[in-house]
């Protein structure tokens, strides 16, 4: 079977990064290792492609260019009658619906939503928001499966957006991975986890409004009112500036630290007493999943979509209202003040977003004559 990834991971600016890019290189090096043949098509033009050295040297780079982009992925398919086309972000989504649309039976198409798009319209303007939906309404339904990686992003499409629920599948991403495991142990140099006088809670991801942080801030406060602690933010974004100035005023300067991507979240994990997700919305938050996998405690904002699914309701964390720091605050309060609850639950639940689960499901809808 040949599987042909379209979201253009090799392009510069890279506008496929964060949980696209760790996507495209679990499930491609993993679907190469199997004997599949696997390409990643870019649009990038040939001056602005960048290789991904984490990818398998075994799988396949398509340049499409931008200019002729159209005609040169036309003219792939008809080198491989039958391909699998993987699309993923929006603008590939709806090109590659597109796609489906002119090659009909000659490849199978599926189109891969990781977004809550109902979610998006708080922080859209009207005009971009009302064009995403009427160009989803216009084109999903052209593409052999749409497969969402909730299955809050699953209900969104078919209540909100009228996709065809045949053509709609949930698969989660396969987040857990062993060697993010067996990194735990590796050392970290910050002083507040190497010699821990105080506990520690942890939060990550880009520095952006979606992620809530600026609330997550105005609850460590209130849990700094109530007993000793603090907070690690990792990560990095457009709104480091606007958060350094919250803590400032705050008060907090001694007590947050944001010190920025690291290359492994794990040793922050694994040495912290709390992990916090604040986001305001999610598709299926890896972080959460990754936190779970090493076995640290959890709390979650109840967004759409994603932590009522990883948490089962809150059987596995408590789960908050979005936009309620007094709730967050009480919450991690509970977590932080209680006996420190048994991994071994955490880390079971985590290993359940396998590769190997993933995977069979992909696999399974592969396998399925594409539509004419």
């Amino acid at each position: 079977m040949r599987i042909a990834f379209y979201c253009n991971l090799m392009g510069w600016p890279k506008r496929s990064a964060g949980g696209v890019r760790q996507w495209v290189l679990t499930m491609a090096n993993a679907l190469v290792e199997r004997g599949h043949e696997v390409d990643v098509l870019s649009e990038a033009p040939r001056w602005k492609f960048v290789d991904e050295p984490q990818l398998d040297p075994r799988v396949g780079r398509v340049i499409l260019g931008k200019l002729f982009a159209r005609r040169r992925l036309d003219a792939y398919v008809r080198a491989h009658p039958g391909v699998r086309i993987v699309a993923a972000l929006n603008e590939y989504n709806i090109g590659a619906a597109k796609l489906k649309q002119r090659v009909g039976a000659n490849a199978y198409v599926m189109l891969t939503q990781r977004e809550n798009l109902s979610a998006d319209v708080q922080w859209r303007s009207p005009k971009r928001y009302e064009r995403a939906v009427a160009e989803v309404r216009r084109h999903f339904n052209e593409a052999d499966a749409v497969v969402s990686v909730s299955r809050g992003l699953t209900d969104d499409l078919r209540e909100n957006f009228a996709i065809d629920p045949a053509r709609l599948h949930t698969i989660y991403n396969p987040t857990y991975r062993e060697a993010y495991v067996r990194s735990a142990p590796d050392p970290v140099d910050h002083p507040w986890l190497v010699a821990k006088d105080q506990p520690v809670v942890v939060a990550a991801g880009r520095l952006h409004f979606v992620k809530g942080f600026d609330d997550l801030l105005e609850a460590f406060a209130l849990v700094r009112g109530a007993m000793p602690a603090r907070l690690i933010i990792l990560g990095e974004g457009k709104e480091r500036a606007a958060l350094e100035a919250q803590v400032a005023r705050l008060g907090l300067q001694d007590c947050v630290a944001m010190p920025g991507r690291q290359p492994s979240t794990a040793p922050w994990f694994s040495r912290s007493d709390l992990f916090v997700l604040s986001s305001r919305r999610e598709g299926l938050p890896a972080v959460l999943i990754e936190a779970m996998s090493v076995g640290v405690p959890v709390v979650a904002t109840d967004c759409p979509s994603g932590p009522h699914e990883i948490l089962d309701g809150g059987r596995f964390g408590p789960l908050v209202p979005v936009g309620d720091p007094v709730a967050l605050a009480a919450a991690m309060l509970r977590v932080l003040q209680g006996k420190r609850p048994d991994p071994e639950p955490l880390q079971a639940r985590a290993a359940e977003f396998s590769l190997e689960r993933a995977l069979a499901q992909y696999l399974a809808l592969w396998q399925q004559p594409p539509r004419a």
